[in-house]
């Protein structure tokens, strides 16, 4: 049975019964040159300074995005794909997380293999993990952690708009998000559990600093419906945070640490600058609801991990959670406009820089054949902002929908 079925019994770190202090980052694959070993070492000693700067937590959860390789098999609906070895994954645990989430739209790029081994190298490290399964009620299955006197369920899933791409004969089971069923299961777990955490896989387009209007909705509601925290990610990019009622809601954590995306043999496509700043949410949390809550600032430089140096961070996020405050049209209104910015003026903008004049030689018919696709999507999502009963699997694309009209592929994803 895997852990995701237990009730699990941990001692506590420091602090008070009855209080409790949760940490989560962003998404972590360690793909492409971290699967290096030479990497290995240095980026165990970052993980141990980071873990030594956050200080001690009752809970530490990632989104452990990148499979480990199976038997070679990849899946071959699903582009981009990532996956990670045993000895690149080992250089993780000096971070000393106690959670995995593993509904992601990566979590079967390896195939029936890649899943087992992954979960077997969880469970032998003391880790527990949940969101996906052989089957759908192991994919369902909340994860009840008992810290410090509390009772803690965490709830996670993933949007069929990420884009996992299962095909049908699929071996594992994804925990799809849908608005009714995760309000009815949060409003469940609730009146059995003192604390109730929440972590979506999730997001319209990536790499967009705002979540979208049915986002915000659905995030006030299951905090409305129970949940203390909500944590989003998937977008590659760190969004806003607010308060709720008596809980709190992070709408997308951004990369923790994510290798470059590229074919096997080739350069993989660089992360933009912003994408590389992301952070660690810190909530303090009691029977009542969430007391504090903050985030640690982290850089990814190359392939190691570091406290952010640039002393504007806290100012950049207050501009990010300001945002949040808004009515629904203005709402909506921003994230169009960044979702327009991103795909058609910083992206060629990019391509520019790094390849200069060579890079638009270099620009074919179906790297501008995105642009319909990413009109379609972007007006598509205002539909949905505008529908009040907007279930949970419109907050992504709708499934079936090629990845990477997701994020334009330019010409300098093919170095």
């Amino acid at each position: 049975m895997s852990p995701s079925a237990n009730n699990l019994d941990a001692t506590a770190t420091g602090g008070p019964d009855g209080t409790l202090t949760i940490q989560w980052t962003g998404d972590i694959s360690l793909n492409g040159c971290f699967c290096d070993p030479q990497q290995h070492g240095q980026l165990a000693e970052s993980m141990a300074e980071i873990a030594e700067a956050l200080g001690p937590a009752d809970i530490r959860m990632v989104n452990f995005e990148s499979p480990l390789w199976g038997d070679g098999g990849v899946n071959v609906l699903k582009t981009p794909r990532v996956a990670t070895t045993r000895l690149a994954a080992e250089s993780l645990l000096p971070l000393g997380f106690d959670v995995a989430s593993l509904a992601n739209n990566h979590a079967f790029d390896c195939l029936e293999p890649g899943f087992e081994n992954t979960v077997r190298f969880l469970e032998g490290s003391n880790i527990a993990w949940l969101g996906a399964g052989r089957t759908e009620a192991e994919a369902a299955r909340p994860l009840i952690l008992k810290r410090r006197g509390l009772r803690v369920g965490i709830l996670a899933y993933v949007s069929a708009g990420t884009n996992p791409n299962l095909p049908p004969e699929a071996g594992i089971v994804l925990n799809w998000l849908d608005q009714d069923r995760l309000l009815a299961e949060v409003a469940s777990l609730s009146s059995d559990v003192d604390v109730v955490v929440v972590h979506l896989h999730w997001g319209a387009l990536e790499m967009v600093r705002y979540p979208t209007v049915s986002q915000r909705r659905l995030a006030r509601r299951a905090i409305e419906a129970g949940a203390a925290v909500v944590v989003g990610g998937h977008t590659h990019c760190l969004q806003g945070h607010e308060p709720w009622k008596h809980g709190h809601i992070f709408y997308g954590m951004g990369n923790f640490l994510f290798g470059p995306l590229g074919a096997p043999g080739r350069r993989g496509r660089p992360w933009p600058a912003y994408t590389r700043r992301g952070a660690v949410a810190t909530c303090v949390l009691t029977r009542s609801g969430v007391e504090s809550a903050t985030m640690t600032h982290v850089f990814q430089d190359g392939l190691t991990l570091r406290l952010d140096p640039d002393d504007q961070r806290d100012r950049k996020q207050r501009r990010l959670n300001r945002k949040l405050s808004v009515s629904d049209k203005r709402l909506a209104r921003i994230w169009r406009r960044e979702a327009f910015y991103q795909r058609f003026v910083a992206g060629p903008l990019r391509l520019l820089c790094g390849r200069g004049l060579l890079g638009l030689l270099r620009i074919r018919p179906k790297h501008l054949a995105v642009f319909p696709k990413v009109f379609r999507q972007i007006r598509q999502q205002g539909e949905r902002d505008r529908s009040p009963s907007t279930d949970g699997q419109t907050c992504g694309r709708a499934a079936g929908q090629s990845q990477n009209g997701d994020r334009p592929e330019w010409p300098e994803d093919k170095r």
